[in-house]
């Protein structure tokens, strides 16, 4: 039974920063509490926070360590490079095929991202984005 969601950065800088949609985001997370994300999430949750200050790169470790986070091995990077659509952005080709890599134990994946949506949805995964 698929029992896993996949959180992208857009979804976990949500966590970080409060935004209109992250006290919906919190609730929703609570009643799906096995979450993960890829290597690559670390990088772009602190540089999209960054600015923000030092509580907010505080705040982002403390939400990363608690996701299980899927390592970026070469076979991962060689199936993002190779995933249709061939129009995927790379970053979102990465973050997909970190998902997919969930197999079975995949819920959905919980993005904010307008074309990290289209990539997910033209591979038959299902996507939410609890507002």
């Amino acid at each position: 039974m698929a029992s896993t969601t996949y959180l992208d950065s857009s979804a976990i800088v949500k966590l970080v920063v409060a935004e209109s949609e992250s006290g919906a985001l919190q609730t929703w997370l609570r009643a799906n509490p096995s979450q993960a994300t890829c290597g690559l999430a670390r990088t772009e949750v602190i540089r999209a926070v960054r600015g923000v200050g030092p509580h907010a790169l505080a705040r982002a470790r403390s939400v990363l360590r608690r996701l299980q986070i899927i390592a970026l091995d070469d076979g991962l990077l060689d199936r993002a490079g190779f995933m249709d659509p061939a129009a995927l952005r790379s970053l979102d080709a990465i973050h997909l095929a970190a998902a997919l890599d969930l197999g079975d134990d995949l819920s959905e994946i919980v993005t904010y991202d307008r074309r990290m949506i289209e990539g997910a949805t033209a591979l038959g995964l299902p996507t939410a984005s609890p507002a």
